[in-house]
């Protein structure tokens, strides 16, 4: 039964924008850290409240967040304005050319002033966007728009980083209208696809197409607009290694597609707010020998020391030589290695809609079937939320190979892939989540 209580939203929207000077998160190997700015990053922030229960989302223009800082942040919602800890969602664009705000290894030091003036900022815009409440409504589209394409592509037998046109995207964007007092007051979007039309060459700040999405849509539509990523995680933009036109070029495709569904945008169902969050454990691939792991760790040692006169290449292979110790550490471990590694998996919804938050770089395979079968009728996958703990390929895929299954994890803080079985682990949580918030 559809409750009949009056459904209150707010929005509010900050700047998060980092100095010149700060390491960049996203790839390896840049010549420096952050030169200067192209375009400014922004903090935005939703949230819905029916009755006493309040649910909010912030989505960040930035390439990550760690689990503990995205708790952080939680927890100082929930004292300051009463969103419980399980019902904020905190979304990163997955910018490759915003600061390093993720652990990855090989790519830095976290700026510490950075990141508590980023966690004071969030935690500020959420609180305006509670003082912005007041009676609204939602309205949903699903409107078709391609910018990407699948890029785990084959070539003599092996799986590369390219294009393959046959492989799983998610051909649509998700466009939820945000009403109050009869004009829009915010947009919220999700289309998969990674953040890397700007390649590891520019040293820039930029939101990347994701920013420049958002700015034509809050130009078009007058309104805060708020980008979620979503299962990207073999999902590369059309241009990649490009330059700022492209950037535009794509982020206006982007925008266009949406702002032309915001007319037609029916109305959501129902007002009732709910929540819930658990954590998936997932398989990790088993250990090596100690003697394969103690030969890894020599080799990635002798290839640190023969770059040392060469930065760009020393900082890769330091990285590596640093996984390679983890890894034989891990390996040696008498008592038995930690076998899994910790997934949250949330759900917030508002009447017939959802939003399921994975933290992780999530295949198009999940999002193309959980937003099928869920039982919430509007679903929408939303990737790096809450965190990221890496790549999260389907069963299937495993067998290919490839930089997301070989090579990814040594960047993150785990030291070991996750394993075929993740699959089944991480649509059982989806499920799990999407069945406690139920319908409408």
């Amino acid at each position: 039964m559809l409750s009949d209580e009056v459904l209150y939203l707010g929005a509010a929207e900050a700047d998060i924008t980092p100095p010149a000077g700060i390491a960049m998160g996203g790839y390896w190997g840049r010549p420096t850290g952050a030169v200067g700015v192209h375009d400014s990053l922004r903090a935005r922030a939703l949230v819905w409240r029916c009755g006493t229960t309040r649910v909010g989302l912030v989505a960040l223009d930035l390439v990550g967040l760690d689990a503990q800082v995205v708790e952080r942040i939680r927890q100082r919602v929930a004292a300051q304005v009463q969103i419980p800890e399980h019902g904020l969602m905190v979304c990163c664009s997955h910018t490759h050319a915003g600061p390093l705000t993720l652990s990855f290894r090989g790519m830095g030091q976290l700026d510490p002033a950075y990141m508590a003036r980023l966690e004071e900022t969030v935690v500020a815009t959420a609180a305006q966007a509670v003082a912005d409440e007041a009676p609204g409504a939602l309205a949903y589209a699903r409107v078709p728009v391609q910018i990407g394409i699948n890029r785990r592509q084959t070539r003599r037998g092996s799986t590369i980083l390219g294009q393959n046109a046959a492989g799983p995207v998610v051909p649509y964007a998700h466009v939820i209208r945000c009403d109050q007092g009869g004009t829009v007051r915010a947009v919220l979007f999700s289309h998969p696809c990674h953040g890397v039309v700007l390649g590891r060459g520019n040293c820039l700040i930029s939101a990347d197409f994701p920013g420049a999405a958002a700015r034509y849509v809050e130009q078009a539509a007058g309104a805060t607009s708020l980008f979620v990523n979503g299962a990207c995680g073999d999902i590369n933009p059309r241009l990649t290694n490009a330059d700022f036109a492209a950037v535009d070029r794509l982020g206006e495709e982007l925008g266009r597609a949406v702002v032309s569904a915001l007319a037609a945008a029916a109305p959501i169902r129902g007002r009732r707010v709910r929540c819930a969050r658990t954590t998936a454990r997932l398989e990790l691939k088993p250990p090596p020998s100690r003697w394969r792991a103690d030969m890894v760790a020599i080799v990635a040692r002798l290839k640190e020391l023969y770059r040392r006169g060469d930065p760009e290449a020393g900082q890769v292979q330091r990285a590596l030589a640093d996984w390679a110790r983890a890894w034989r550490a891990w390996a040696r471990t008498e008592d038995g290695a930690d076998s899994s590694l910790g997934l949250e998996v949330q759900a917030i919804a508002v009447g017939e809609l959802a939003l399921l938050g994975l933290a992780g770089e999530i295949f198009a395979r999940y999002q193309l079937d959980l937003e099928k079968t869920s039982p919430v009728r509007h679903t929408v996958v939303c990737g790096y939320a809450n965190g990221c703990v890496g790549y999260i390929p389907t069963a299937d895929e495993h067998a290919r190979g490839g930089y997301e299954i070989d090579q990814a994890f040594k960047v993150y803080p785990s030291v070991q892939a996750v394993a075929p079985a993740c699959e089944g682990q991480v649509r059982a949580a989806a499920y799990q989540v999407l069945a406690a918030v139920g319908a409408a």
